[in-house]
């Protein structure tokens, strides 16, 4: 099961930008909040951490009927950039795969029970890209059918390409020189979401990528002004 969940910067508890150690944070967080040179950082840094940790303690209850202290879970982020979990509890340590974005104060966090397994999520916001930008990123059957729509249509289905190449990208581990159009996400156009999450197909041009990859899953709906996308290896 995929499990999911997006907040912004007003759910996230309030502290002094010098003060106390939020309770939340593990000592290692804490080292690395305080470590971080502005404010924005702070807020950002902290959004992603509330929000990781939020969604693993309601998963971890569903599941095992425990409630994890939140300062006993630490998010990492590995050289590639993924998050990763660490906890002196056996049943957190190591035990789940995560992925988060953010996007304009909004976050969007995913995670499977399972460890070191492929998974990508993508916050987008809505808003006109160039037609310049789309051929040099899109290929030619996400062309087809971008070209299918108009108007704020337009822009959504951009979004939603854009956002879903992203988290296939992180889901492969993909390196940033590999070409966007090695790899296709076909958003159907006549079906757009809103509060329901829709599927979209993944194809891949395996001889633009450094090894063949897996079989990837991939939905994608609306919220406000954002398109989300996640996909997972099933």
């Amino acid at each position: 099961m995929i499990h999911w969940l997006t907040q912004s910067h007003d759910v996230v508890p309030q502290t002094a930008v010098h003060g106390q150690p939020l309770r939340f944070l593990s000592d290692s967080e804490a080292e690395r909040l305080a470590a971080l040179p502005n404010n924005k950082q702070r807020r950002d840094w902290l959004l992603g951490r509330w929000t990781a940790k939020r969604l693993l303690q309601t998963v971890i209850w569903e599941t095992n009927g425990t409630t994890v202290p939140l300062d006993l879970i630490t998010v990492k982020n590995v050289a590639s950039g993924m998050p990763t979990i660490e906890s002196q509890l056996p049943l957190v340590d190591g035990q789940f795969s995560l992925s988060l974005s953010q996007a304009d104060g909004q976050v969007l966090v995913t995670a499977v029970a399972k460890p070191n397994w492929p998974i990508g999520a993508q916050i987008d916001p809505i808003r006109p890209r160039s037609e310049e930008y789309i051929n040099d990123c899109f290929t030619e059957k996400e062309l087809a059918l971008v070209r299918q729509v108009k108007g704020v249509e337009r822009d959504v289905l951009v979004a939603a390409v854009c956002s879903a190449k992203t988290a296939v990208r992180q889901a492969l581990k993909l390196d940033p020189s590999i070409d966007s159009r090695a790899l296709s996400c076909l958003v159907d156009p006549e079906k757009r979401p809103s509060d329901t999450w829709v599927p979209f197909k993944i194809r891949y041009d395996n001889s633009r990528l450094p090894q063949p990859a897996p079989h990837l899953s991939g939905w994608w709906r609306t919220l406000d002004q954002f398109v989300l996308t996640l996909v997972v290896q099933q």
